[in-house]
């Protein structure tokens, strides 16, 4: 297994269109996060990176809308996105789309996102998973040349799980990223969302910061016998024959 922490030099995204059919990614997660505004309520929200940036998120109840990032036009906080300068617990939804495909820590950009949610604050996380066409394409391509690093979404889940998160919705999609009108691809679309989702080239996972980080280890050690503490003899009490 790869490790989660590198020193290559990853190239930022700054708009959907850099990735492959990004219009239709961006369209298709638009739709999913559509569907969970509403059910999203708090003061703080916060879009970390240029393409969280980019989705419209005025379909939620929460008044303060943060767009953050280290670069861009129209950005309320410039800022690493691994250290940012807010205090903690202080956003109660975060929304994190294909950034761990191109963070150099990501471990580390989860800690920090985890370190300001509040209790029982959101997370929605999309990215690229590896196992799907998208990963074979960026398997056959040389190394030196690679501008993401893909995670499977299980792995994602393990770290989610490791910070206290509890996964509220996972779903898969763009298996073929197909842009166009006919219906066969459609139909395998469809299919492959439904049979199989492991192989679709994105995940999308909303995960709720649970009180309980860690799961308490019980001993299953016991004493084969029941220990009894006997009351002492008084003197009082003893006759001498």
């Amino acid at each position: 297994m790869k490790l989660a922490k590198t020193s290559r030099k990853l190239k930022q995204l700054v708009d959907w269109q850099q990735l492959p059919h990004g219009e239709a990614l961006l369209k298709q997660t638009q739709q999913r996060i559509d569907a969970y505004l509403p059910l999203s309520f708090g003061y703080n929200l916060l879009k970390l990176g240029n393409l969280s940036c980019q989705i419209d998120t005025t379909r939620s109840a929460i008044p303060t809308q943060i767009n953050c990032t280290t670069q861009g036009k129209g950005i309320g906080l410039y800022a690493e996105l691994d250290q940012l300068p807010l205090q903690d617990s202080c956003i109660d939804l975060c929304i994190l789309s294909h950034e761990l495909d191109f963070s150099n820590d990501p471990h580390q950009l989860l800690r920090e996102i985890e370190r300001v949610l509040t209790l029982n604050g959101v997370l929605i996380v999309s990215g690229y998973n590896p196992l799907s066409v998208f990963g074979l394409k960026l398997l056959c391509t040389p190394k030196k040349a690679q501008s993401a690093r893909l995670f499977a979404p299980s792995r994602v889940i393990d770290w989610l799980h490791l910070l206290g998160y509890e996964i509220k919705e996972q779903q898969h999609f763009n298996f073929l990223s197909y842009t166009g009108k006919h219906p066969f691809p459609m139909h395998i679309e469809k299919f492959a969302q439904r049979y199989l989702p492991l192989f679709c080239s994105t995940y999308f996972i909303v995960a709720k910061k649970s009180s309980t980080p860690m799961t308490t280890i019980k001993s299953h050690f016991k004493f084969r016998r029941k220990i009894t503490l006997r009351q002492p003899v008084s003197t009082r009490n003893v006759h001498l024959k």
